[in-house]
């Protein structure tokens, strides 16, 4: 009868075990090489338009003051947004290849608190400042592109994958 219950313990241990140790490798598994390529993808688009926008700001005639502090504004606000999603992608790799369930936990928990909502907030602020400058500029069509291409590069595809990490993250919390 003891080792009959030993063994039935022993038994439930090691299925406690490796249902820990499941959960462990579900909980490894939130983001993979394909986010990373995703992100990636995002990131170039944004150096795109960053170098597209500087391209035609060496174009500005010097004695356009209003001019090139217009087209400097929109790049400055481009770079803060790819500096931003460059934080992102940096803890967003970190997570990927952490080897320690525990180190893992720790990333996805501060990606999750502290920095992909209010990356969300900061990338509608700009895409929204790029917006405004386009708004400043009724006639120039440039600054109306700049505006729609800000809105696809953000809102199409930087916002929602955040929202998707921010959505992926959660569920695990449940």
């Amino acid at each position: 009868m003891y080792d009959r219950a030993a063994a039935r313990a022993l038994l439930h241990l090691v299925l406690v075990i490796a249902l820990v140790l499941a959960a462990g490798s579900l909980h490894a598994a939130v983001f993979d090489e394909q986010d990373l390529s995703r992100l990636t993808d995002i990131n170039e688009a944004f150096q795109s338009f960053e170098d597209e926008v500087g391209a035609a700001l060496h174009h500005v005639p010097q004695n356009d003051a209003e001019q090139i502090e217009s087209y400097a504004y929109v790049k400055l606000n481009l770079e803060a947004a790819h500096e931003r999603l460059n934080n992102v992608f940096m803890l967003l790799a970190v997570s990927v290849y952490a080897e320690s369930p525990s180190d893992q936990f720790l990333i996805l928990r501060l990606m999750y608190d502290q920095l992909l909502a209010q990356s969300k907030n900061y990338l509608n602020e700009k895409n929204d400042a790029i917006a405004s400058m386009a708004a400043a500029h009724p006639a120039n069509a440039v600054f109306a592109a700049y505006a729609a291409r800000a809105n696809a590069t953000f809102g199409d595809r930087a916002i929602p994958f955040i929202d998707e990490l921010y959505r992926r993250i959660g569920a695990l919390r449940r």
